[in-house]
């Protein structure tokens, strides 16, 4: 039976400046607040759309109006601006020691699926700049066709049944609490990346270094 990874991008596989991005936004917007932890609770994650949302919202105290929906996507359409610029600049970086392991781990018939909150375009546009295709790293590419993790990583979990019929076991690979409490709802087994405090979100393991884990070590978990 075959085994699925599901994989998050931002801050997994590449260390992209989606923080940064929404920052700079805030301050266009004169929206105050807006820090590491507040982007970690309610923006990582999420979908761009989403984290708009609760920026203005939490930090802006939008209320329900006629041109609230508006003014949502004119703040996530910034952000976006923003951040290709950001990417135009350099300001990313991608972890090869995950990129190794992943190539590893489908070497050795696992399937693997990207499962970011990302819009696609997003991805892409960083992958192109390394002369990398995301087909040709992922069976599977369900990136930003969900409004939430539950939802994203549901459809890679079942374009992988039609795939292959049956799947034994799920993990998944994360960064952001909501990642994490996502993947563990839906019971699969969730790899917190690159931060301890994930544990307390329910990470089954943590890993802060991929070139000095075994993939024997991922798929011991149970």
């Amino acid at each position: 039976m075959a085994k699925l990874f599901i994989w998050d991008f931002d801050g997994v596989i590449a260390n992209t400046p989606h923080e940064e991005a929404w920052s700079i936004a805030c301050k266009v917007y004169g929206i105050t607040g807006f820090d590491h932890d507040f982007y970690e609770n309610f923006v990582s994650g999420f979908t761009n759309y989403e984290g708009s949302k609760n920026i203005l919202e939490k930090l802006l105290h939008l209320k329900d109006i006629a041109n609230k929906e508006k003014i949502i996507l004119d703040f996530s359409n910034l952000k976006s601006e923003i951040y290709f610029d950001l990417l135009k600049q350099g300001k990313y970086s991608l972890n090869y020691s995950v990129l190794q392991f992943l190539k590893k781990s489908r070497y050795a018939g696992i399937l693997q699926a990207l499962a970011s909150a990302s819009d696609p375009s997003l991805i892409d546009a960083l992958f192109q700049r390394e002369g990398l295709k995301v087909s040709e790293l992922f069976d599977i590419n369900v990136s930003g066709a969900g409004k939430t993790k539950t939802e994203i990583f549901s459809k890679a979990f079942d374009i992988a049944i039609r795939m292959h019929g049956k799947i034994e076991t799920v993990f998944v690979f994360e960064d952001a609490p909501i990642g994490v409490t996502a993947g563990k709802s839906l019971g699969y087994i969730v790899i917190g990346c690159f931060n301890r405090s994930l544990k307390k979100y329910g990470a089954d393991l943590i890993v802060e270094d991929f070139s000095s884990i075994d993939l024997g070590d991922i798929l011991i978990l149970k």
